[in-house]
């Protein structure tokens, strides 16, 4: 049932441990913006302390954003005791010290620009992201100050992405597969996206990837079958932790799988229906310390 989580009762232990084995979490993960960052993209003090500290008795805490490795931001630079980080739901995981990437799921560079072509006539920032770092189109680079978001997240675009005259044809000269495509949209007067219901349709074409709703409202697009479970499974038996032993937070619909996939899916209060469905639990918003609200009875 969802609902706060509560304090644990002898009840509530004796049921976690039954999940987790020995009642040992090894492995906390967790969304980054919408759930770790504040709508400043900022970590909040307590959510900040309690990671750090269960880093300091080895436990692993890992960032599982849809981002690129390049579009890690400063705040997630600066916590403590994170080794790595699941980037672009899942396709790509690198050590966080050292940009190493230690693990790929990535698109077919041949599937993939077929969906590139069809996507490029309409009025839409189409991104792509590979090998740690974001590519935009030249010609949409003025949407980003069109994009109904935050200052902070235009900020993160702007810094994160580099332009190229023509995406599809610096991707085929590059040669390399594809970790993530990310789909931003201009928002209408009356409050629809501009050109959704076109890109829904294209994408329908392409059942071979993997299409969600992410953190700014948004789609992200990844190989068929591919998401933040996928990635934490991998790192899981890198690390030779089971999922029992892990606990993971999240607020939109690429968090699902994960949330289902860990022993204890955590969807913030200020969550999606879909990432609030998939999970055992509800804490408070990512405003309001909502991490620290589960980690404070369990590290």
């Amino acid at each position: 049932s969802s609902g706060l989580f509560p304090m644990h009762t002898i009840f509530e232990k004796a049921c976690f441990a039954e999940r987790t084995g020995d009642g040992m979490i090894r492995l906390i993960a967790f969304d980054m913006d919408g759930t770790v960052l504040d709508d400043k993209k900022k970590i909040m003090p307590k959510t900040k302390e309690i990671l750090e500290l269960a880093a300091s008795k080895g436990i692993e805490i890992v960032p599982a954003t849809g981002r690129p490795y390049c579009g890690l931001s400063k705040e997630i630079d600066s916590l403590q005791g994170a080794r790595y980080v699941l980037t672009t739901n899942g396709a790509g995981i690198y050590e966080k010290k050292t940009g190493t990437c230690i693990h790929e799921d990535s698109m077919k560079l041949s599937h993939f620009l077929p969906l590139m072509e069809k996507l490029e006539p309409l009025e839409v920032m189409a991104d792509a992201f590979l090998k740690g770092d974001s590519f935009m189109a030249e010609k949409n680079r003025a949407m980003v100050e069109q994009m109904d978001v935050t200052e902070e997240i235009k900020e993160y675009i702007r810094s994160s992405r580099k332009c190229v005259p023509n995406l599809t044809e610096y991707l085929k000269e590059r040669g390399d597969d594809v970790e993530k495509l990310t789909i931003n949209f201009v928002r209408e007067a009356d409050g629809s996206q501009r050109d959704y219901d076109k890109v829904m349709e294209i994408l329908r074409q392409f059942p071979e990837f993997n299409a969600v709703s992410g953190g700014m409202q948004n789609i992200e697009v990844t190989d068929g079958g591919i998401s933040k479970a996928t990635g934490l499974k991998w790192l899981g038996e890198y690390l030779k932790i089971l999922p029992e032993e892990m606990i993971a937070f999240g607020d939109s619909g690429n968090d699902v799988e994960m949330l289902q996939f860990a022993g204890i899916g955590v969807a913030m209060g200020n969550a999606e229906p879909a990432a609030i469905e998939a999970a055992d639990r509800v804490t408070k918003r990512n405003t309001e310390e909502g991490i620290w609200e589960v980690l404070k009875e369990l590290v």
